[in-house]
This record gives C-alpha cells, sequence and structure tokens, in this order.
C-alpha cells in the first residue's frame, strides 16, 4: 500500500534442498542447508561472491534448512536492503553480506507502474507446442518451459522441457493465457503435465 507495488527483494540464486543424494554426489560436509546450484550474473548473490556449488546455512541469524525456509527469510527484504549471509564453501564457513536487488536486477525501490508480472516471478521462458508433438503425447493443449533461471518452477522441481497442460484445472496453450490465470492469484497452485518422454507430473507451490 505504501508503494503501490509489491516492493520483493531476490538474492539471485538458482538453489535446491540438500538430501542425501545431492550430499553423496557433491561430496558435501553435512546434510543441512540450501544448496547454490548456480547464481544470476550482476545478482545479489554474484555481487557478494558466492558462488554455484556454496551452501547457505544462514539468513542473518537464522538458520534456513530447505528452499522454503530460504525464500521466507529473504521475503522479509526490500530492494536495497542489506542481507548477511552464512554459507559453506567445501570446509570453510563464509559470511557475505548482500545488497538485494528487484526483478529488474536493480537496487532500487520499484516504481508504481513496474508492475510485477507473475509470470515473471516463476522465472521460466516458454514456447508453444507444435501440433505433431501434441499428437505424439495425446494432448490437445499446452505450453513447454525452454528455460528455467532463479524462481518458484524451479524450485518446486520442474525441469526445462516440461509441457504444462493445466494450471488450477484451467487449460494452458499460450504465455499469455499463463499471465492471465496468475495476474492477482494468491496462494496455492496446481500445474500438470507431461514430459517429452510422455511422463506425467504433478507440482503444487505457493505465489
Amino acid at each position: 500500500m505504501e508503494f503501490g507495488t509489491v516492493q520483493r527483494g531476490y538474492l539471485g540464486v538458482n538453489i535446491r534442498d540438500v538430501d542425501a543424494a545431492l550430499v553423496k554426489q557433491k561430496n558435501l560436509d553435512k546434510l543441512s542447508g540450501v544448496y547454490v546450484e548456480g547464481v544470476i550474473d550482476g545478482g545479489s548473490a554474484a555481487d557478494a561472491g558466492i558462488e554455484g556449488g556454496d551452501v547457505i546455512t544462514k539468513v542473518g541469524d537464522v538458520a534456513v534448512n530447505n528452499v522454503a525456509e530460504l525464500q521466507e527469510q529473504i521475503n522479509r527484504f526490500r530492494p536495497g536492503d542489506k542481507v548477511v549471509i552464512t554459507y559453506a564453501r567445501g570446509s570453510k564457513e563464509k559470511i557475505a553480506t548482500a545488497t538485494l536487488k528487484n526483478k529488474n536486477n536493480s537496487a532500487t525501490l520499484l516504481k508504481k507502474d513496474d508492475k510485477t508480472d507473475e509470470a515473471e516471478t516463476l522465472g521460466a521462458t516458454f514456447e508453444t507446442i507444435a501440433p505433431e508433438d501434441m499428437k505424439r503425447l495425446n494432448i490437445d493443449n499446452g505450453l513447454r518451459v525452454s528455460k528455467l533461471g532463479a524462481g518458484k518452477l524451479r524450485n518446486s522441481g520442474i525441469r526445462e522441457g516440461f509441457i504444462i497442460t493445466t494450471v488450477d484445472k484451467n487449460k494452458v496453450s499460450s504465455p499469455e493465457e499463463l499471465k492471465q490465470i496468475l495476474d492477482n492469484k494468491k496462494g496455492g497452485i496446481l500445474i500438470e503435465g507431461v514430459y517429452p518422454n510422455g511422463s506425467r507430473a504433478y507440482y503444487a507451490f505457493g505465489m
């Protein structure tokens, strides 16, 4: 209400939960924290020296042990706020101060006219499906996730190539239809779809 638009701060990281398989695969020291798969060029984390392969363990004085906990802490801050991040790099603990940025990768507060695109919040780009692909997969509509960055789709477990067929039981065939469904949407979202190999999948997350 104060600014006329949502002031959401972004750390600029692609992240995933630390589980037993990841600990073994990456030879991590502990089954805790949030694993950084990569950082966004010019983003807050990159500017602070955080790198892919690091494991974030705290935001300020609050320990974080999964993606949801990390997001909850970062969501308490606005663009321009400085946040102390504790992370592990190998066996060494490091501390960095990150200045959060907005969705335009700037540390300034958004103006009222800089509306947040909820499709952008998903952290993905999309492409329409060719008729022959729909026939092969036995679907009559769909929107392919062509590229994933930091955002809710990656954090929910969706992988590149996934074809979204419905969002909250509403059929989706274009980025415009997706945006229309997501505009002003609050609460839980259920996404259904299929991968190119024919396996169907369901994902749920909060907006």
